[in-house]
């Protein structure tokens, strides 16, 4: 929850006037959240501080369009997974309507959570290949549908299953090669 409504909207209403100090506060307060969100998309901390870094320029240019009815937050993470995915669709290099093998997923990931670090799951998620990752993060974390995903890529709806079922498929090797407890 957002700490202090009030201030809040104070330091917005500062960052709509373009007022660099409202605008630092606005960063400083939501730095920490930003890469967080960022992080998982991108393979690196340099590249997280690179999208938080976009798309709070595009929060500061296009912060008019930012209703006061919805909370800032989800506003803020979208502005956010919208930067990582207009990065990374540069970086996948999967042409437009590339139709990947369909690849079934009926594997479970169970009991295991409690025996894995945070930052165990962000190595492995870093190992992920770029396409997988970003359609792991927009399906597993996120909460888009295939049909969102797709759109979001400009990939089909095909593509981010099989993207989806491949991250999952590559996380569960990366389990048994590394953990002893996973079979």
């Amino acid at each position: 929850m957002e700490d202090n409504i009030v201030n809040l909207e104070d330091i917005i209403t500062g960052c709509r006037q373009q007022h660099r100090l409202s605008q630092q506060r606005l960063y400083s307060h939501f730095y920490n959240y930003a890469m967080t969100v960022a992080r998982r998309y991108m393979g690196s901390q340099e590249g997280a501080e690179e999208i938080v870094n976009d798309a709070f320029f595009k929060v500061f240019t296009k912060i008019h369009l930012y209703s006061s009815e919805q909370s800032f937050k989800p506003w803020l993470r979208r502005v956010l997974v919208n930067t990582a995915i207009d990065r990374l669709r540069t970086q996948i290099n999967i042409p437009s309507g590339t139709e990947l093998m369909e690849f079934h997923d009926h594997g479970k990931l169970s009991g295991i959570e409690e025996e894995i670090t945070r930052e165990q799951i962000w190595l492995m998620l870093d190992r992920l290949p770029p396409a997988y990752r970003t359609t792991f993060n927009l399906a597993v974390i996120d909460g888009f549908s295939h049909e969102e995903i797709a759109q979001s890529l400009q990939i089909s709806v095909g593509a981010s299953k099989s993207n989806l079922s491949r991250a999952r498929q590559y996380i569960r090797n990366m389990l048994k090669n590394e953990f002893e407890f996973f079979d």
